[in-house]
């Protein structure tokens, strides 16, 4: 088609199915290009925030989400949604306003070599330097971020360029409408040493990290673990690989969910047992392998994943199997030939009542201020198969993943693990609901995460987005407060004023509620989740609660105080 290389760049993200651009109407002449009627322009308050909600589109839809900012400080502002994406493998394209190539080098206002500056933290970044490259630039674009690891990539838009009159072609490839993209199976001959290794296994124990939801790999993991007769733990990225209904679901791994209340006690103990393990999709980082020290020394490994860097690069590696997690499991599966498989159900099913033992006094506690594991026990009990729950980093991480039950396999918590920065659910739960509005979409935060970017409620009241948004109110930076706690006997500046988010929801033109009586939660959830738009219930809870970290459990007993 002609026209000018803004509206080719527009017309070739139509073609590949943009339906959201989240962003600030920069770069110009792509957003005055816009088909509105199928793309919707989200503006938001920060551009950081518009990096986010396209990593919450793409986790919702499977599609690469796009954000955009202005040159200089606005596109630095995006590099850290972007480091979270490439950390998490998501694909989001983030298009950047540049100043004219006649103006490089020359001190222009918030001048910046952009290329360089967002190079550390995409897969690749790219300058469309002619007009005629901007459809085969966006093409490359989509294929970067959604074959091998998925990731982001930034595209470097000069304003003149942009402006310029052009013919080029608008067309998608269809291989790269959604991620991943060109799927590859481990080779032949690994895949058979690692089905030898499992089936020869007395304790064989899978481990679903985020790359299995994101290849879509449920079923064939749930297969697998019943023919084996082998428990599945997943990473905090994994939970959703099976659901907690299964008799062989052995819940998240790891530091942030292992301490006593922690559904991840059960995790931890069944891969401490195991003689073999079958990691899949995983990175192996620090807190989901508690420093390293699970599986242990003895313990015979199989590492499954796209990222051949990944592999054994934190435990020795019996077999390394470098491909899609997905089409990886078919071939296991269609080798995996057992005569009787065993049946750990019941050691599973024992390491589950005794945290529930643990767990059952304070999640139907009626103290007050309440206990985070009552609130979290009302979540859950709210959320079905079509919630999309969206958790922020810190103490909600650790409360989510161990305390809300997956309900079906599946997409089912998205969160920041990538990074682990705070500020972060509120913006991907609103690009989440508005890639895939079908879903009901819960926001989970807390004050100290909330902080960083209630402004984006106003945003989110603007285009109407139904998002319940659960704020857990302590007043205070609890891992914070509670780690100077722990290792400097004392805190500092770390609590904040009673501020009430409900009112500040309301202020910013959204429905809310603050709840201090733990019996008027589950109607507030309630009413959040009728509400057409946005809803906020402030939640006041214990802030001497700690979350379910080994270490970090401290005066948990229900009349304990500051």
């Amino acid at each position: 088609m002609r026209g000018t290389a803004g509206k080719i760049v527009y017309e070739t993200l139509k073609s590949y199915g943009v339906t959201c651009l989240f962003g600030m109407e920069d770069p110009i002449h792509i957003f005055h290009a816009v088909d509105r009627a199928f793309t919707r322009i989200v503006t938001v308050r920060d551009e950081k925030h518009a990096a986010i909600m396209a990593h919450g589109y793409a986790q919702a839809t499977g599609r690469p989400g796009v954000c955009t900012s202005t040159f200089g400080p606005g596109a630095t502002n995006l590099i850290t949604g972007l480091l979270e994406a490439q950390r998490s493998s998501v694909p989001v394209i983030a298009l950047v306003q540049d100043h004219a190539l006649k103006m490089k080098d020359r001190h222009a206002s918030s001048a910046l070599d952009h290329v360089a500056a967002m190079a550390p933290y995409v897969k690749q970044a790219i300058r469309i330097d002619l007009p005629e490259q901007a459809g085969d630039i966006i093409r490359k674009a989509f294929r970067l971020a959604t074959t091998g690891r998925p990731g982001p990539v930034a595209v470097i838009c000069p304003s003149d360029v942009l402006a310029t009159e052009t013919e080029a072609a608008t067309h998608a490839e269809a291989a790269y409408l959604g991620f991943p993209a060109n799927r590859v199976r481990a080779a032949a001959d690994a895949t058979a040493a690692a089905v030898a290794l499992l089936v020869q296994a007395e304790r064989p124990v899978l481990v679903a990290g985020g790359g299995s939801i994101i290849s879509g790999a449920t079923a064939e993991i749930v297969a697998l673990a019943e023919r084996l007769g082998a428990p599945v733990v997943t990473t905090m990225t994994g939970r959703g690989a099976i659901p907690d209904s299964h008799p062989l679901a052995a819940g998240p791994l790891g530091s942030t969910t292992g301490g006593r209340l922690g559904r991840g006690r059960v995790a931890n103990t069944v891969l401490a047992e195991a003689d073999v393990v079958l990691m899949m999709g995983t990175r192996t980082g620090q807190i989901c392998y508690s420093d390293w020290t699970l599986p242990g020394p003895n313990t015979r490994v199989i590492h499954l994943d796209i990222d051949p860097a990944e592999i054994g690069r934190n435990f020795s590696t019996d077999v390394a199997l470098v491909g899609d997690v997905r089409e990886t499991l078919k071939d296991i599966l269609a080798l995996a030939r057992v005569e009787a498989p065993r049946r750990p159900e019941g050691r599973v099913a024992t390491l589950r009542q005794q945290w529930q033992d643990d767990f059952s006094p304070f999640g139907s506690s009626d103290q007050q201020p309440i206990r985070p594991e009552r609130l979290l026990r009302e979540i859950s009990a709210t959320v079905d198969s079509a919630t999309l729950v969206v958790t922020d980093a810190s103490y909600i991480t650790g409360w989510a993943m161990s305390h809300i039950d997956v309900v079906a396999p599946g997409r089912f918590i998205l969160s920041p693990r990538g990074t682990g920065g705070i500020g972060w659910s509120l913006p991907a739960a609103i690009g989440a609901k508005l890639g895939d509005p079908s879903r009901k979409v819960v926001c989970v935060t807390g004050d100290g995460a909330f902080g960083y970017v209630m402004n984006e409620l106003e945003t989110a009241a603007r285009y109407g987005v139904e998002v319940l948004v659960v704020v857990f109110n302590n007043g205070t930076l609890g891992f914070q407060r509670h780690w100077e706690e722990k290792a400097m006997g004392r805190y500092l500046e770390c609590d904040f004023l009673d501020v009430d988010y409900a009112e500040v929801g309301r202020a910013l033109k959204c429905g809310g509620e603050r709840v201090r009586d733990p019996a008027a939660v589950a109607a507030a959830l309630a009413r959040g989740m009728a509400t057409k738009g946005p809803y906020v219930v402030d939640v006041v809870i214990d802030p001497n609660a700690t979350a379910p970290i080994v270490g970090m459990e401290r005066g948990i007993a229900a009349g304990d105080a500051h």
